[in-house]
């Protein structure tokens, strides 16, 4: 087992940051790099800084220009990223027994997102490199081919739980990278997550991402519950179409007024710390109940919203009893029982949270302008 020292610099070229990995000796490589990805022999890693704005066809060619001025080998492993390196760049160590483990990240989450869905904004790449994770994990004991794929794995869960400790809900970004990095020679098989060398590579991703992201202070922003609703298809248009089907006339009552009414309301909803918490909660436990993460109530079960779970109706009459009162829990129970709209497309929490909601805000506006007409 050998011992393990990388050396990190920064050095500038063009008015661009440069961040130079020098490891001990010639390692075997697997990387997703732009430049000299895939399986191959360097002691050398670049990782340059860009603007977030850059794009390029060639963005080899803008690394190998960056080697030359710098002199550089050209057989350096080259990253690329928009983050500032001199501020993210984190070096994290960890040992397991013989195994030793140096990670190297850089992180931005501007563009995180979940492996298998549509990102939010179109991206490629080679564009929208702000949000990307660089992950560099050397080891001071050889892998085979398949224990450097193994590597790669590993990296990868240890980078996504180091984004749920900051409560950043995504598996990655959409543009990260990474390299798995050790001495040359026939070595270990495996590098999973029960291995010590799965283990000592974990420890010190999970670590440096996570120190990284806290760094560049990407914090979660915490959701509104409109934007909440929304995520979950419930729009405030069809809210108000829910709320109109109950809706019985009034001579005196313009529709168009109400439905004014009952906007600004849910709007001055949006920012009372009670009527969000109590909605999240909901959505939360719908996901749960989906997931089969309820105990003693199977996902299947939890479908046919049965008699027996009654901690959905407590929600929602918490809910309306804040928002309207005694007459508020009236309203709740008519839209509950008679699910008009988007409410009968809901789940068990969901239609209760969503009828209360709207119950609770008709039956305040009915409130006002009885009021004003008496």
């Amino acid at each position: 087992m050998e011992e393990l020292s990388v050396k990190v610099s920064f050095s500038e070229t063009d008015g661009k940051n440069v961040a130079i990995i020098n490891l001990p000796d010639k390692f075997q490589f697997l990387s997703s790099a732009v430049v000299n990805g895939g399986f191959t022999v360097s002691d050398t890693v670049v990782i340059l800084q860009v603007h977030k704005n850059y794009s390029s066809e060639k963005p080899e060619e803008d690394l190998f220009e960056v080697y030359r001025k710098l002199k550089l080998k050209n057989n350096a492993i080259g990253f690329m990223t928009a983050s500032n390196i001199k501020k993210v760049l984190t070096v994290s160590t960890k040992k397991v027994n013989n195994v030793k483990a140096i990670s190297i990240a850089t992180a931005g989450t501007s563009n995180a997102a979940f492996a298998g869905e549509n990102p939010n904004t179109q991206t490629n790449d080679l564009n929208n490199k702000i949000g990307t994770i660089n992950i560099i994990s050397i080891l001071n004991v050889p892998l085979q081919k398949t224990g450097l794929t193994n590597a790669v794995m590993t990296i990868t869960e240890a980078k996504t739980a180091a984004l749920w400790d900051h409560g950043i809900e995504a598996t990655g970004t959409t543009s990260d990278a990474v390299a798995i990095a050790t001495p040359i020679g026939d070595g270990y098989k495996y590098a999973g997550t029960a291995t010590d060398v799965g283990i000592a590579i974990a420890k010190s991703v999970r670590e440096a991402v996570f120190n990284s992201i806290r760094k560049a202070g990407d914090k979660p922003c915490p959701k509104d519950f409109l934007t909440v609703l929304g995520e979950k298809g419930i729009s405030i248009k069809d809210m108000w179409e829910a709320a109109k089907e109950l809706y019985v006339p009034h001579p005196r009552w313009d529709l168009k007024v109400l439905k004014k009414m009952f906007i600004r309301s849910l709007r001055t909803l949006q920012k009372d710390i009670n009527v969000n918490a109590m909605i999240l909660a909901a959505a939360l436990l719908e996901e749960a109940g989906v997931k089969n993460k309820l105990y003693g109530l199977s996902a299947e079960e939890f479908m046919k919203d049965p008699v027996h779970l009654l901690t959905d109706e407590i929600l929602g009459m918490a809910l309306a009893e804040y928002i309207a009162g005694t007459k508020g829990l009236f309203e709740y129970v008519r839209y509950d029982t008679n699910k008009p709209g988007i409410i009968r497309e809901l789940g068990p929490f969901l239609d209760d949270i969503v009828a209360s909601l709207i119950g609770s805000i008709m039956s305040k506006i009915y409130s006002k302008l009885l009021e004003e007409n008496i």
